[in-house]
């Protein structure tokens, strides 16, 4: 488990020069109850909680190290978990072990990020699941390589390399344990085989943000592409036939986001406050080379899990009061479609036609924060979401409806 981090520490420690640590710590958490509502019917009193510790050991003026421990619970589910949409009951918990070494280039403004991560999540769909045997727990092991420019403070350009796996213990699909349909012959569907969902991927992040106008600045712009190539290691290719082909799927995944923002600064209780207004676009274009067949209707789709996701909205927080702890509201609206290339919608009995899948989801949130004491904040967040869509077919899976979501708690940052 903790072979990425210990060569990294042991690489960066070898290269440290002998002298006394700086160290920073840093040490977040939270708590707060909640319910999640779906469809009118509402879900059982859940928690919340999360705790991140991490810390800044500074070496020298070129060499820091940044390792980062953090869990969270979550027993109110959000509205936004795409697994089972209209199950009231859901938990999950999640620990992140990562360690990031950051190294100043002499005479530049340049930074070379290493880092390695180790990530185990659980997730529970039912009352009766015991912890660790979840259908979709997975673990997560990491590497990358980033360089970063702060050309002004704290304005950067960054570029970066990741690599990891994704790995799900529990999950076997039940088509594979048969491995033949009612005639005898072999599945051809895409989750016939064991491990369907286990992955090697590799992604490549350009991101940059900068002032504008620079000298005098009143807006802050902020973009991101990202590249993500998703090799699949246990499902093979669907055939027009219901067959098999012996190639894999693999996935190419382009993603281009940006935001502007806006800081407004005002007066607020007869007091100094700020406003900062914002709106973000993202565009995303996923390439799959899987097909799916359908036996229960006997229709093959190609190019199945290729689709184009364009999204946005606008954000707005206005704080007040004390600068190093201030309360704050914020609300914010997003709307996102993902349009599928190839997968045809059904009516509600299954019936083919000739459009294409479009799922469209739209999302409202408010937020409040008030200190309660130093570095101790009283927060409430509600989220409510409607999804909407032209497949109505939604036997196994719910593609339009409305949740909702509330979560009262307190936050401490030391």
């Amino acid at each position: 488990m903790l072979k990425p981090l210990s060569l990294t520490a042991v690489l960066l420690a070898a290269a440290l020069p002998a002298r006394a640590v700086e160290w920073t710590p840093v040490l977040n958490g939270s708590i707060a109850g909640g319910q999640y509502f779906f469809q009118g019917q509402r879900g059982s009193l859940g928690g919340n909680a999360a705790l991140t510790a991490a810390g800044m050991a500074k070496f020298s003026e070129r060499w820091s190290v940044l390792p980062m421990l953090s869990s969270s619970y979550r027993g109110t589910k959000g509205v936004d978990d795409g697994v089972a949409a209209g199950t009231l009951f859901q938990q999950q918990m999640d620990h992140t072990a990562s360690v990031t070494g950051i190294r100043k280039l002499e005479g530049s403004t340049w930074r070379v990020k290493p880092s390695a991560g180790y990530k185990r999540q659980f997730l529970k769909e039912t009352r009766n699941e015991a912890w660790g045997h979840g259908l979709f727990d997975y673990e997560k092991i990491s590497a990358g390589l980033e360089f970063e420019n702060v050309y002004k403070e704290p304005f950067s350009l960054r570029a970066g390399l990741d690599v990891y796996r994704v790995r799900f213990p529990s999950y076997e699909s039940l088509e594979s344990r048969s491995g033949v349909d009612p005639f005898g012959n072999p599945l051809g569907r895409e989750l016939a085989s064991k491990r369907v969902l286990d992955t090697y991927n590799w992604q490549a992040t350009v991101s940059g943000s900068r002032p504008w106008p620079f000298e005098d600045p009143k807006l802050v712009l902020s973009g991101t592409y990202a590249l993500l190539y998703k090799d699949f290691l246990d499902q093979r290719l669907v055939q027009a036939t219901g067959q098999f082909e012996d190639a894999g799927r693999k996935d190419f995944m382009q993603s281009l986001g940006g935001s502007v923002m806006r800081p407004i600064p005002l007066r607020v209780f007869g007091g100094d406050g700020r406003l900062d207004l914002s709106v973000g676009m993202n565009l995303s274009y996923n390439r799959s080379n899987q097909n799916t067949f359908d036996a229960t209707f006997a229709r093959y789709l190609d190019d199945s899990y290729s689709y184009w996701t364009v999204g946005g909205g606008p954000a707005a927080t206005l704080s007040w009061g004390d600068q190093k702890a201030p309360a704050w509201t914020s609300a914010s609206l997003r709307w996102t479609r993902q349009s599928y290339l190839g997968r045809l919608v059904q009516d509600e009995v299954g019936a083919y036609g000739s459009a294409k899948q479009r799922h469209d989801r739209y999302s409202f949130s408010l937020g409040y924060g008030y200190p309660l004491a130093p570095k101790l904040t009283m927060t409430f967040r509600t989220n409510i979401l409607w999804a909407a869509s032209n497949h109505k077919y939604q036997k196994n899976y719910a593609y339009a409806y409305r949740a909702m979501n509330y979560l009262i708690g307190v936050a401490y940052e030391y």
